[in-house]
């Protein structure tokens, strides 16, 4: 059959994971059909890092094809890195064209487009999903306007306000802030009692007791997914927010420096008297202390006894090294991780997981790790980060990575999936073993390194 040939379906079901802009550099000049077919299919427009020149074009390609505006289901406008992006759109077309217009991102938003942008985001009644990037005052006011929208997914930097810039409810089923504590929390639930997804990027610790917070007529019955994604949280802060949400189902929590989180019988009596729901816990604790050996390893262990493995199937591997320990459930759900030659990893011994590092996308190397016999296998890194290890001191190993260590690569990253390469400024690489790391991996298309190493690379007698 013929590519042209194909139902229109198929198609439009492909255009849903291109960007517009592609999408018409492609076909439209094709053939009469597919003129047709991509004016009249639901399209996804994302101008984040995008040329100058190609976003001039493009949007004199909606400008001459009006009937693309009532087609563009998802729109992405970014200030970042550009010439006053966001403003430029604006000038041009306004929001309230795009009538079937469902989700909206807009990065780093400045004074310009303040209110002209509040009086768009008003008269968007089918806009379900928004993101922003932008100050805390903005932000209040975006969240004032959105009060009257029927959006169901929010990300905003904070989710901070006051009594008189919210005076009603919000329909969002699925939020992810930037910044908040549990102060923040407690107002937040005031205003979003249908709150079923939270993510909290940044979770901060709070001098705050039981008797201070404000829980009255707040409603947090459907709220089942809580991520965390780093916490500086005293146990006390994270037991009063999770008493708070006894539906809870899935918890994830990443705290690399609260040594009180490390208490599995703590924990267990919370999960046991609270969170009655609960049967997905993922947490990565970590902590930096004078404890012996031993001690570590006592604490470590509390986490598999009968209540984490039998009765909830909650496995954990600890890795220690030096004064630094840490914790993480299995499989590892986080997209980076370090690994290094130095430290001791203890596997649950009750069960396998060949996936375990699955999830991660980002590694950071140490030089020394790279050997034949590599405790760990990533299958997914997309980017490697070359590293040299510190001392206690915090100063940084000298050594020098060997041509003879290239050929260990594949032994711990399927080195066909890495697409950037990152070599820091404390790594001795010489250009000839570079040659050798680029040749190694055949798919990369990005390669970031320290000035003073590329001119090394430079020097002719390498």
């Amino acid at each position: 059959m013929k590519f042209e040939l194909l139902p229109n379906e198929i198609f439009v079901e492909c255009f849903q994971y291109l960007n517009a802009p592609d999408i018409f550099n492609s076909f439209d000049r094709l053939n009469y059909h597919f003129h047709t077919l991509i004016r009249n299919s639901p399209l996804h427009l994302n101008f984040q890092q995008f040329k100058k020149s190609l976003f001039n074009e493009f949007c004199q390609t909606i400008l001459t094809n009006p009937e693309i505006k009532q087609n563009i289901i998802s729109l992405q406008l970014s200030n970042e890195s550009t010439c006053g992006q966001i403003q430029s759109f604006l000038s041009l077309i306004s929001l309230n064209e795009f009538i079937h217009l469902r989700s909206l991102s807009l990065i780093d938003i400045n004074d310009e487009n303040d209110e002209q942008l509040l009086s768009m985001l008003s008269l968007l009644s089918n806009l379900d999903c928004f993101s922003c990037t932008c100050s805390e005052y903005k932000t209040l006011k975006i969240i004032s306007v959105l009060t009257k929208s029927k959006i169901r997914m929010l990300t905003v930097p904070q989710f901070n306000f006051n009594s008189t810039s919210v005076d009603k409810t919000m329909s969002i089923t699925s939020l992810t802030i930037s910044n908040c504590d549990l102060s923040d929390l407690c107002q937040l639930f005031k205003y979003t009692p249908m709150l079923k997804y939270l993510k909290c990027e940044h979770f901060y610790n709070s001098q705050i007791t039981d008797d201070e917070l404000n829980f009255t007529n707040t409603n947090i019955v459907y709220l089942q997914k809580l991520i965390i994604d780093s916490s500086s949280a005293k146990f006390q802060v994270l037991e009063l927010l999770l008493k708070r949400i006894s539906n809870l189902k899935i918890f994830s929590i990443f705290a690399p420096n609260v040594l009180e989180l490390i208490d599995a019988n703590r924990w267990q009596h919370l999960i046991e008297s609270s969170l009655p729901y609960l049967h997905t816990f993922n947490f990565n604790f970590g902590y930096y202390a004078h404890h012996s050996y031993n001690e570590k390893l006592i604490k470590f262990q509390q986490f598999q006894t009968d209540f984490w493995h039998k009765q909830h199937h909650w496995y954990t591997n600890y890795e220690i090294e030096g004064f630094t320990a840490l914790i993480y459930t299995l499989p590892y759900v986080w997209n980076e991780y370090t690994l290094t030659s130095t430290m001791n990893r203890y596997n649950d011994s009750l069960i396998s997981y060949s996936n375990e590092f699955d999830n991660v996308k980002n590694l950071f190397l140490c030089t020394k790790a790279i050997k034949n016999n590599s405790p760990c296998f990533f299958r997914n890194i997309q980017s490697l980060i070359l590293i040299n290890e510190c001392d206690f001191y915090g100063v940084v190993d000298k050594y020098k990575l060997q041509v003879k260590q290239i050929e260990y690569l594949n032994m711990i990253v399927n080195v066909s999936s890495i697409k950037h390469l990152k070599i820091a400024g404390e790594c001795y690489v010489t250009s000839s073993i570079l040659l050798e790391i680029l040749k190694n991996i055949p798919n990369i298309s990005s390669l970031t390194t320290d000035k003073q190493i590329l001119i090394t690379f430079l020097d002719n007698q390498q």
